[in-house]
């Protein structure tokens, strides 16, 4: 009797310790998971500081120095022979520049040297003198405008396009473009003066602005994207939109998806291509496109901080051979390496592929935020395979951006509100006449200079 209570007591003991250790693997799970899940957000946060620039450094560091000039088998660049001759001059001798000699005789032969050089601008002062004409038809005294004539104006076009070039295209301070004029073109002004004239600029583009806003609605497919901008001490966001030949600017305090539809519509007939922010999830497209490569990178994260005998790690190695593979499938068929039939008999087998990945674990919070966006947008990963020329990233918008965010280095951001429509007009035209071959500093003098509303030919082409 006594035996067989203590052998109760031992399994039931048994029992209890088993339990026991159960709770505790499974704690330790847990904490395991979260530790790997607060190493990968402090590496988010090393990277977003100041990690990139250390690992670059270190790595410049062990590395053999790069070798100077262009990378092998890169076209060389020769200076082409100009098209036309300003000035010649003759070089002439009448001593020897050796020895002095004045018994020289000159020789048939004469060796030529073309040299292209700048002329510095020179401040050019104009006075208009408006003859005055009394119209029979009008009962009134009428006068013209002069060509290159600002009305109310003691600058003229010229230096005021000049200067929207410089803080637009340039990205050079108020300060900065004081000097430049007062240095190279002698012509005295203040920084607050700057920003009148981009005021002014603006206000003559604004219709040009206008008809952007509208004609990027027709484009069969957009590139969108976001950066902060700091707006006298608050952050406002500068949203992008640009296609092939259009890049339209619009900074607004907001970060969400009242923006896009202000620019967009609640519907848009052709394909977005963005990132994975969510004020896009809403707003009805043809189709949409995620960026691969932010996926990418995130993917690379987690398995930087992950072991291989862990769920979450092979999870993430198969995803990222998917997505690679879809990627290198689109380039031969780019390339026409492959043909219709059995491009599209392999993208269909992707598409199957993509809809095995289940979130595998609850308790690996690493990868719930990467299954989350599998799940949301599962038919937003491969659309650059279902039309071709639609890219698998988003690298034009963010090189589109690009500039603003230099400026926003440079200048700190915006003090009023005047500054943030002369941003959104000014870079929106700028960029959009760079996109189609417009020189910047003529663009914003023919806008300056017309005498009718400004048309977007302007600066898109008709």
């Amino acid at each position: 009797m006594n035996e067989d209570m203590t052998i109760h007591h031992e399994c039931s003991l048994c029992q209890k310790l088993k339990e026991l250790l159960a709770d505790k693997d499974k704690q330790i799970e847990q904490l395991q998971s979260e530790k790997v899940l607060l190493e990968y957000e402090l590496k988010q946060m090393r990277d977003k500081w100041f990690a990139k620039k250390k690992k670059k450094q270190e790595e410049q560091e062990k590395s053999e120095p790069k070798k100077l000039g262009a990378p092998v088998g890169h076209p060389g660049w020769f200076r082409k022979i100009p098209e036309h001759i300003d000035v010649v001059e003759e070089v002439t001798l009448v001593h020897c520049p050796l020895c002095g000699n004045t018994d020289i005789n000159e020789c048939e032969e004469i060796e030529e040297h073309i040299q292209e050089d700048i002329v510095l601008p020179k401040l050019r002062v104009t006075k208009f003198r408006h003859h005055r004409y009394w119209c029979g038809k009008c009962k009134r005294v009428v006068s013209g405008i002069g060509k290159e004539e600002l009305p109310n104006s003691y600058i003229g076009p010229k230096a005021k396009s000049v200067a929207a070039f410089l803080k637009y295209v340039v990205k050079v301070s108020n300060n900065d473009i004081q000097k430049i004029f007062k240095e190279l073109c002698g012509l005295t002004i203040v920084p607050s003066t700057v920003g009148g004239f981009n005021n002014q600029a603006r206000k003559k583009s604004v219709p040009v602005y206008t008809a952007l806003k509208e004609k990027i609605k027709e484009a069969p497919y957009i590139h969108a994207d976001e950066t902060g901008y700091p707006v006298n001490g608050k952050n406002y966001w500068d949203w992008i939109f640009a296609t092939a030949n259009i890049c339209l600017h619009v900074i607004h305090e907001s970060r969400g998806q009242k923006v896009v539809e202000e620019i967009l519509g609640k519907k848009y007939g052709g394909i977005l291509i963005t990132d994975f922010l969510s004020a896009y999830n809403k707003i009805e497209a043809k189709d949409k496109q995620r960026c691969l490569v932010h996926l990418l990178r995130d993917l690379k994260k987690v398995l930087e901080c992950t072991g291989q005998d862990d769920p979450a790690y092979r999870y993430c190695c198969r995803l990222k051979e998917v997505i690679q593979y879809a990627i290198a499938l689109s380039e031969r068929y780019n390339e026409e390496k492959i043909s219709e039939h059995d491009f599209v008999k392999e993208r269909e087998a992707l598409y199957e592929s993509l809809k095995d990945f289940q979130f595998p674990d609850p308790q690996k919070r690493v990868i719930k935020r990467i299954a989350q966006r599998l799940s949301r947008h599962n038919d937003e990963i491969f659309t650059f395979l279902k039309y071709k020329g639609i890219p698998y990233h988003n690298n034009f918008a963010e090189r589109m951006i690009r500039p603003s965010v230099l400026l926003r280095k440079i200048t700190f951001g915006h003090r009023s509100s005047s500054g943030i429509l002369n941003h959104s007009v000014l870079m929106s035209v700028l960029q959009t006449g760079r996109l189609n071959g417009k020189e910047s500093i003529p663009l914003i003098n023919n806008i300056l200079t017309c005498r009718t509303t400004p048309s977007v030919s302007l600066c898109s082409g008709p």
